[in-house]
């Protein structure tokens, strides 16, 4: 059953930001961020568990072209969107979502083909020559993403508020069965004209003082695909932060209790 769009979306365009935790303290970043970010506030906003399967035929013609169509399944609610990736010139704005409709667990693209592709055409016009419907009848599940973790709002006093979520991600290749589990931290910002320099503000802390978080320039889906479908090529930069992982991964609980201590004096002993 399609159902349609019964959701509000977002006036805004927002920025996804995923990072390796190369140290695993939730504790240490979230107060890192507390007391770098005076005038914000971190919101609890309980636990996440979500599921996002992602659709494509057997020659990968959607995701080939840059499109995502996507299954999310929430607690409260399931629909299908539609993620349009650019090149990595603009890591900025490289995804455009699209909401396609509500629908049930159960359903797959292949059970109201002529829906989905009436609303990829509505959203790309002009973009496609090809029978789409003929598209969307021939996808079928590819990868799985079981998410769980949990959630926090970032508020700062001038209203601006992002959303960061320290995840587990299980997935899986739906086609061979392989899978790969992987801890992510992730953060959501809105692309809002008048909050640019919250949104530089927030970022900068994150780069400057949370080091045991290292910024991928992948999506859930990329970062997925490099785990267990495809290899992926390590760069320079992420092979030394790899050895860096490994470095902090042999330091004792007391070594990493320590460094923690540390963060937490320092804006005491600059005062």
């Amino acid at each position: 059953m399609f159902i349609g769009d019964k959701g509000e979306p977002s006036r805004y365009i927002s920025n996804r930001r995923n990072y390796d935790i190369i140290i695993d303290n939730e504790r240490m970043t979230l107060s890192k961020l507390s007391q770098r970010l005076g005038f914000y506030n971190i919101i609890s906003e309980g636990k996440i568990k979500d599921s996002e399967i992602y659709y494509d035929t057997e020659r990968k013609l959607l995701s080939g072209a840059g499109l995502l169509l996507r299954k999310k399944i929430t607690p409260s609610r399931t629909y299908f969107s539609l993620v349009r990736i650019s090149g990595m010139e603009n890591l900025e704005n490289r995804e455009k979502k699209s909401f396609l409709g509500e629908c049930l667990k159960g359903d797959d693209p292949q059970d109201f083909p002529e829906e989905i592709a009436n609303e990829i055409n509505r959203i790309f016009i002009n973009l496609f020559t090809i029978d789409l419907v003929e598209v969307v009848k021939h996808c079928v599940p590819y990868i799985r993403i079981d998410i769980t973790g949990n959630r926090y709002k970032l508020v700062s006093g001038t209203g601006y508020s992002a959303e960061m979520t320290f995840e587990n991600l299980k997935m899986k290749d739906l086609r061979t069965g392989k899978k790969a589990t992987k801890r992510n931290f992730s953060i959501d910002l809105e692309d809002d004209e008048n909050y640019k320099k919250e949104k530089v503000e927030i970022l900068d802390v994150i780069d400057t003082y949370c080091k045991e978080l290292f910024y991928v320039r992948r999506n859930r889906f990329e970062i997925a695909e490099t785990f267990v479908v495809k290899p992926y090529e390590v760069s320079e930069e992420e092979a030394a932060q790899g050895v860096l992982k490994e470095r902090k991964k042999k330091k004792s609980k007391k070594e990493l209790e320590e460094e923690f201590n540390n963060q937490e004096e320092k804006p005491q002993e600059e005062k």
